[in-house]
C-alpha cells in the first residue's frame, strides 16, 4: 500500500514539476527571441542566426530558473492533492507529513544531481556556442584569452603586427607575467620575431619586456634566416587592459561542471584566482540541497486544507519566500565572488538556510 502510495505521489509531483518547466521554458523562449531579434536589429546583421542563438541559450536560463521551477512545480502537486482532499485522507490513515515527503524529497535531490552532472555541461556548451555567435554578430570581439598546460596565452593585433604571448605565471590581476614566450607575426602569417623574457608588465598601452633574447627573421630565398640578440628592456604595443585581460577568461557557466577541476587547477597555476569559478563549483553541488527545500518549503505552504481558505495568500508568501531566498542566494554569491565570505559559505548558506526554514515550517505544521 506504502509502494504504491508513494508511486503515485511521484506521478503527482512529476506532472507539477513538467508543467512549471513547460511554462518556465516557454516564457524564457519568448522573451529571448524578442531580446535577439532586437539586438539583431540593432546590430544591422541581417544573417544573424537567431533561432540558432535561442536554442543555444535557452537552457543555460533554463538551469538557473530550475529552483524556481522546483518550487513552483510542488506548490501546485501539493494543492491540487490538497482540493481533492487526498492529503486530508492520506493523513488521517496515519501518514505523517514526513512519510507523504519523502519520496518528492528524494526524487527532487535526484533531480538535483542530474542538473549538475548533465544538464549544466550541456548547457554549459550550449552557452560557450552562443558567446562566440554572439561575440561574432553583436559585439564584433574574439576572446584574446586561453589557459592550457603550457601556462597563459594572449593574443592581439596591433599595427598590422600579430603578437602570441605564452606565459608561465601570471599576477591575478593579469597586468604581471613571468617566464614569457613572445612570437610575431606579419599580416601574411610569417613569423617575424621571436622572443623570451624573464617578466613583462602591462604599462599604458605598452607591455614592457625586461631581459630579453630575440631571433629576428628574415627572409632569404626560400629559408628565413634567424638574427639573435640581448635587450635589456623593449616595449611592444598593445590594446590589451588589465580589465580585458581578465574579461577574457572563460565565465564559469561556459564551463561544464566535469571541466572545471582542471579549469580551476589550470588558474592557479597560472597565478589568476579561481574564486568565481570554485564559488560556481560549490553552487552547483549545493543543488540538490535546495531542490530538497524547495519541496519542502512548497509542502509547509501547501498542505493545509483548501476549506480553510486564504489559499492565494499562501501561495503568494510562498512565492515571495522563494524570491527572498534566491535574493539571498545572490547576495551570499557576490560576497563570495569578491572574497568577502569563504566559498564554501557562500555556496552552501542559502540552500541549508532554505532547509532549515521548511523543517521548521512543516515542524510547525505537524506537530503544532
Amino acid at each position: 500500500m506504502i509502494g504504491v502510495l508513494n508511486i503515485y505521489l511521484l506521478k503527482r509531483h512529476l506532472s507539477g514539476l513538467a508543467l512549471a518547466l513547460l511554462a518556465a521554458t516557454a516564457l524564457v523562449v519568448l522573451g529571448d527571441f524578442i531580446e535577439l531579434n532586437r539586438r539583431s536589429s540593432a546590430a544591422r546583421h541581417d544573417d544573424t542566426p537567431v533561432l540558432l542563438m535561442l536554442a543555444l541559450h535557452v537552457p543555460s536560463i533554463v538551469g538557473k530558473t530550475l529552483p524556481f521551477v522546483v518550487l513552483l512545480g510542488s506548490l501546485t502537486a501539493f494543492l491540487r492533492l490538497a482540493r481533492s482532499s487526498e492529503l486530508v485522507v492520506t493523513r488521517a490513515a496515519g501518514v505523517s507529513v514526513w512519510r507523504l515527503l519523502l519520496w518528492p524529497t528524494l526524487m527532487a535531490m535526484a533531480l538535483g544531481t542530474l542538473a549538475f552532472a548533465v544538464w549544466n555541461p550541456i548547457a554549459s556548451a550550449a552557452l560557450a556556442r552562443y558567446e562566440t555567435l554572439e561575440s561574432r554578430y553583436f559585439l564584433g570581439q574574439d576572446s584574446q584569452l586561453s589557459i592550457s598546460d603550457d601556462g597563459l596565452w594572449l593574443r592581439q593585433s596591433v599595427g598590422g603586427v600579430q603578437t602570441v604571448i605564452n606565459a608561465g605565471a601570471s599576477s591575478l590581476d593579469g597586468q604581471e607575467l613571468a617566464d614569457i614566450d613572445v612570437y610575431q607575426f606579419a599580416e601574411d602569417g610569417v613569423q617575424t620575431r621571436r622572443m623570451t623574457a624573464q617578466r613583462a608588465t602591462l604599462k599604458e598601452a605598452h607591455w614592457l619586456f625586461e631581459d630579453v633574447a630575440v631571433w629576428t627573421f628574415t627572409r632569404t630565398g626560400g629559408s628565413l634566416l634567424a638574427t639573435p640578440g640581448q635587450i635589456d628592456e623593449m616595449q611592444i604595443p598593445t590594446d590589451l587592459t588589465a580589465a580585458r585581460i581578465l574579461e577574457g577568461f572563460a565565465p564559469p557557466e561556459t564551463l561544464g561542471f566535469w571541466y572545471l577541476p582542471d579549469f580551476i587547477e589550470r588558474m592557479e597555476a597560472s597565478g589568476f584566482s579561481s574564486v568565481r569559478h570554485r564559488l560556481y563549483q560549490q553552487t552547483e553541488l549545493s543543488r540538490p540541497v535546495m531542490f530538497a527545500a524547495m519541496v519542502l518549503l512548497a509542502a509547509g505552504f501547501a498542505m493545509r486544507h483548501v476549506r480553510f481558505g486564504s489559499v492565494g495568500q499562501r501561495v503568494l508568501l510562498c512565492v515571495l519566500v522563494g524570491f527572498g531566498l534566491f535574493f539571498l542566494s545572490d547576495f551570499t554569491q557576490a560576497l563570495g565572488a569578491a572574497g568577502t565570505v569563504p566559498v564554501y559559505i557562500a555556496a552552501w548558506v542559502p540552500p541549508v538556510a532554505a532547509l532549515m526554514l521548511a523543517t521548521a515550517l512543516l515542524l510547525h505544521l505537524e506537530d503544532g
